[in-house]
């Protein structure tokens, strides 16, 4: 039987240690993704505050880490002023969330809002544009 040319040796050795450090790097990109989306949601907030009333529903983007998501979701500029009391508070679609890091404090029709914890928690205030 021909092996096809697969040589065990050549596996480089996976450490616990690289394997956190790689965890780390997803947890840094998907908190700048987040802060990106909720950037965006600060200028539409800005905007819609000249036209709307406060518990008028306004489209907002997802806050949730997928870089790829364009989703919208609808929230009222009173909901989104409530998830952006706390900079570690996050808008997302329903189902979108990473369990790893976050949990689900309030759950609407249209989106859920969701609140980091660790790394997360302390890589979303530091780049918080509020704080």
């Amino acid at each position: 039987m021909r092996n096809h040319g697969f040589n065990p040796s050549c596996l480089a050795p996976v450490s616990y240690r690289s394997m956190e450090r790689e965890r780390e790097d997803r947890r840094e990109r998907y908190a700048r993704n987040e802060a990106l989306f909720r950037e965006v949601n600060e200028r539409i907030k800005q905007l819609a505050e000249q036209w709307t009333a406060t518990d008028e529903l306004i489209e907002f983007t997802c806050e949730c880490a997928n870089r790829d998501c364009a989703e919208r979701v609808r929230a009222s500029l009173d909901d989104y002023e409530f998830v952006r009391v706390e900079p570690t508070r996050f808008l997302v679609a329903p189902g979108h969330l990473d369990l790893e890091v976050e949990d689900v404090i309030a759950e609407r029709e249209t989106f859920w809002i969701v609140d980091k914890r660790g790394d997360a928690a302390e890589a979303a205030t530091e780049l918080d544009p509020r704080s």
